[in-house]
Formats: structure tokens, C-alpha cells, sequence
């Protein structure tokens, strides 16, 4: 566990993040990061990447993209009609 002292920064208080503790969390300057109290406790985390909306015009777009496949279940056995 390491120490990091707390700094005013205009009307809110701030910490620096070490740089190696920044590699590890893969952010850099500018990153977007969450955070969580959990009783006295801070929680920050990297805000993953977001998925595009996926609207009903997405979905029949794909659909018309397919290419539909015939299933070959081999040569007919018994008394199946074709």
C-alpha cells in the first residue's frame, strides 16, 4: 500500500496517479474512469468501451445480409417423402 498526500485543485480537493499505477489500469490523460464509495473506501475504474446502440433496422439489415444454408442430413433412410 502506498501513500499519496491529498491536493487542493481549485474548489475540490485531488490525488496524483502514479504512472505505473496508470499502466496498470490502462488510462492515460484524458481517460474516462467510474467511481464507487463503498463505506470509506474509493473505488476507481477504467470506464470500458461501449457498444453501439443496436436498433430493430440493425437487426433486419443482418438478417438480410445472411445467406441462408441447406443442412445436408444425408440420404433419406426408411420411408421419409421428399
Amino acid at each position: 500500500m502506498s501513500k499519496q498526500a491529498i491536493l487542493k485543485w481549485g474548489n475540490s480537493l485531488g490525488f496524483r496517479l502514479p504512472s505505473e499505477v496508470a499502466k496498470q489500469m490502462k488510462v492515460s490523460e484524458g481517460s474516462e474512469v467510474t467511481y464507487t464509495l463503498d463505506g470509506t473506501r474509493l473505488i476507481i475504474e477504467p470506464v470500458g468501451e461501449e457498444l453501439p446502440p443496436f436498433t430493430q433496422a440493425d437487426m433486419a439489415k443482418a438478417i438480410r445480409k445472411g445467406k441462408p444454408r441447406m443442412v445436408s442430413f444425408g440420404r433419406p433412410r426408411g420411408k421419409e417423402v421428399w
